[in-house]
């Protein structure tokens, strides 16, 4: 999508909507690949894990592989689409569709995403035009589109997998960073020098080192040894009342109320929608998350309530798949939405 750039508004309604897309949702662990109509439904699809230590040439040729596959999964499906979209773990470059040396894809530098899939998703009288966008942005636009956020002009995704990432709406409109960058609320800090608390980008207490998936294992891991397990495994021993576990847990979501606060005293969203794979563990940390968040917002409930309501995706794990069809769709009912 060199030279465009997609921005959220309300002047472009889903009904404008037409035909069907090719979708990605990329992420440090897995791909998620699948053709998605107008009204949201994924009509075929396939996810696959990602071994990033093959090396940056390999795993693109693994996406487009996955990408043709889906696209060859029913008759007659290939021929009608035209564009893709892709939703990916950042930081990456919306307007030149570049990927910006990605925290969890180990080392790749600047990599002109949009351009190579678009080569090889495309076939003799068929150019797949392909636009790159932030995962948690994608998975924003999904739940104003067909889910949690619909209707809203304000609200907040934290996608909690592999890395924390945080997708925002406010007065109707995507929120961008400058220079047309994303908001990457996974690398603000709450504990700044927390040796236990290595992020991936380098820095120390970063509040994706403690609330992704990966960084609440590693830390179990490191405070309970290596045979504490991964992080569902960790939620299991939890529910079955292992104290050390719970602890996790409730230091989880001390953790998670404090970073909710600090977006909330940002954006003032009235609801924020936890998603990502470590959202299935939500029963162990949402209720104390939200009666610590009503403490630290006290002083702010007057005039304007800036409390906001908490609940779990109903998108599952698509809503970066859905997210990426939005955006795809949005490119092909209007050349500058937004603008």
């Amino acid at each position: 999508m060199e030279g465009e750039l997609f921005m959220m508004d309300r002047s472009l309604p889903p009904s404008r909507f037409s035909g069907l897309v090719l979708s990605y949702d990329i992420g440090g662990t897995k791909v998620h690949a699948g053709v998605v109509d107008s009204k949201g439904r994924v009509l075929a699809e396939e996810r696959v894990l990602v071994d990033f230590s093959v090396g940056r040439d390999q795993v693109i040729r693994q996406w487009v592989a996955v990408g043709r596959r889906v696209l060859a999964s029913k008759p007659g499906l290939s021929r009608r689409v035209r564009r893709v979209g892709v939703a990916s773990a950042g930081p990456l470059d919306p307007i030149a569709g570049k990927l910006l040396d990605p925290t969890n894809f180990g080392g790749w530098g600047v990599v002109p995403l949009a351009r190579l899939l678009s080569r090889g998703l495309s076939e003799r009288g068929i150019a797949r035009k392909v636009v790159l966008e932030n995962d948690a942005a994608a998975a924003i636009l999904a739940e104003h589109w067909v889910g949690g956020a619909r209707r809203l002009d304000d609200a907040l995704v934290m996608t909690l997998g592999t890395g924390l990432g945080t997708g925002i709406l406010a007065n109707g409109r995507l929120v961008r960073a400058g220079r047309h960058l994303h908001t990457e609320g996974g690398h603000v800090i709450l504990k700044a020098g927390d040796d236990s608390a290595r992020c991936g980008c380098g820095n120390l207490g970063c509040a994706e080192a403690y609330l992704s998936g990966r960084g609440f294992s590693r830390r179990a891991e490191a405070r309970l040894g290596a045979g504490v397990g991964d992080a569902a495994e960790i939620a299991r021993k939890a529910r079955s009342g292992d104290a050390p576990c719970r602890e996790l847990f409730a230091e989880y979501s001390e953790l998670l109320a404090v970073a909710i606060h600090n977006f909330a005293v940002l954006y003032a969203p009235r609801k924020v929608i936890l998603a990502g794979s470590f959202a299935a563990a939500a029963d162990l940390f949402l209720e104390p998350a939200r009666v610590r968040l009503e403490q630290l917002l006290m002083r702010r409930r007057h005039g304007v309530d800036f409390l906001p309501k908490l609940e779990v995706s109903r998108l599952g794990n698509r809503s970066g798949l859905l997210g990426g069809a939005y955006v795809a769709f949005s490119q092909t009912a209007s050349s500058s939405p937004g603008r």
